[in-house]
């Protein structure tokens, strides 16, 4: 989780926040002078927020699409610790264990 709001929410809400509170300055700062608030939907600012927001949603849904490997019908295999080494997660084209079976069977 603290992974997710470090690199996905963070960048993506911080512009957005710091830009919020540009904002309500601005609008104090405005009715103390007399002078007409700025409107949160205009200026170029809250454009490039968005910009970015979307360009930000269509780079996950991208890397969603194509990134990885598709299993099709194999079987993933997690990373485990055999022998003194670490063996990576991977697919395999045999059915899982009669374990794992029954585990999934519960």
């Amino acid at each position: 989780m603290t992974r997710f709001l470090i690199q996905v929410a963070l960048p993506l809400f911080a512009p957005f926040a710091v830009y919020v509170a540009w904002l309500w300055w601005a609008q104090k700062r405005a009715e103390r002078h007399g002078n007409e608030p700025p409107a949160f939907t205009k200026g170029t600012a809250f454009i490039s927020i968005l910009i970015g927001a979307l360009l930000a949603i269509l780079s996950l849904v991208v890397l969603a699409l194509s990134g990885g490997e598709s299993p099709g019908d194999r079987t993933y295999v997690s990373p485990r610790f055999e022998d003194g080494r670490i063996i990576e997660p991977h697919f395999e084209d045999t059915p899982p264990s009669d374990a794992a079976k029954g585990y999934r069977d519960r």
